[in-house]
């Protein structure tokens, strides 16, 4: 059994089930903060790979800084003063604040849901600059005019952090959360509150996989970010 969850700051809803099972959600167990922590295990586990065991991944996944990116986006103005709790705060739509899509998966034999793929993505006011990554090249690539200009007064949708279980990995666990969050940047951009524009940074030489997956999956790009360190790219998506 596989289901899709969308999470906010205050909220998780049940998106999809492929079985269509009636069960109600476990709260004990699909709740933001296992979210969190089954995020930090997947993050210590690459880095390990990586050479970069001694990373504090615990600055990046945590509850309070989750929370704070999907209620708040990062534009200054939105900023959250940190002895607010943002559970007690109005509701913020989501395409201008930030939300999580997770996949769980349930086997026959076993009682309990446990994640398998998760995505991360908030507003921003607009495209990080970039420098292009070819010496060749004498301009970036860039979204449409018209995309730029629902940019300029809409901003874009950030994926910030996403990643899958490596024991789960090919089964398009990630591919389902991006393909929902496609669904809802479009719903956005129709009813005027967002540009359409999705865009994500990562670093090629750490995640060659993730360039594939972004390229497999229609983003264009792979631009150098101004300011980027360790060779970080950004590519970007109209939808």
């Amino acid at each position: 059994m596989t289901r899709l969850y969308r999470f906010t700051h205050n909220n998780v809803e049940l998106v999809s089930d492929d079985n269509n099972a009636t069960q109600e959600i476990n709260i004990g167990a699909i709740s933001l903060s296992n979210l969190v922590m089954f995020s930090a295990v997947l993050f210590m586990n690459e880095f390990r790979k990586m050479g970069m065991a001694d990373t504090d991944v615990s600055k990046t996944c945590n509850m309070s800084e989750w929370r704070r990116r999907i209620y708040a986006g990062t534009g200054n103005s939105q900023e959250v003063d940190e002895d607010v709790d943002i559970m007690d705060l109005p509701a913020k739509h989501t395409s201008q604040a930030g939300v999580i899509y997770a996949t769980t998966t349930q086997e026959p034999d076993e009682g309990k849901e446990s994640f398998t793929a998760f995505l991360l993505a908030y507003h921003k006011p607009g495209m990080s600059k970039t420098i292009s990554a070819s010496r060749n090249a004498q301009t970036t690539s860039e979204p449409s005019r018209e995309a730029q200009a629902l940019i300029a007064s809409s901003g874009v949708t950030h994926i910030w952090l996403c990643g899958s279980d490596p024991a789960r990995r090919r089964h398009r666990y990630m591919t389902k959360c991006l393909e929902q969050l496609e669904q809802d940047v479009r719903a956005w951009r129709a009813s005027g509150q967002g540009s359409g524009i999705m865009t994500v940074h990562t670093i090629p030489a750490a995640f060659p996989g993730m360039v594939q997956f972004l390229l497999k999956n229609g983003f264009q790009g792979g631009d150098i970010v101004v300011g980027g360190e360790n060779g970080k790219v950004l590519y970007w998506k109209e939808v």
